[in-house]
């Protein structure tokens, strides 16, 4: 069950990265086809104005994919006290 979870995590931190490396290559290829008359710095600045929120959001589910795994993974490292003689006596 812990390795499951530790790979949900993971793999919601590599979707995060995903998500954030298509928002930057959908800005290299959206200012590469600017007409010629547009300015580039505003189609930059109103580019970066509509895709803010992908892009925390982006960081947002990496850091919450790593933190999820690395709970998971740690709560398997952590050892158990063994049950004392109270536990078992009725």
């Amino acid at each position: 069950m812990r390795t499951h979870v530790t790979a949900v995590g993971l793999g919601i931190a590599a979707g995060g990265l995903g998500l954030r490396a298509l928002v930057a290559l959908g800005r290299v290829l959206t200012l590469a086809d600017l007409p010629p008359h547009a300015d580039p710095g505003t189609a930059a600045a109103v580019y970066d104005a509509l895709t803010a929120v992908l892009r925390t959001t982006a960081w947002a589910a990496v850091a919450a994919g790593l933190a999820l795994a690395l709970t998971s993974w740690l709560s398997g490292r952590v050892r158990r006290a063994p049950p004392t003689a109270e536990a078992d006596s009725p």
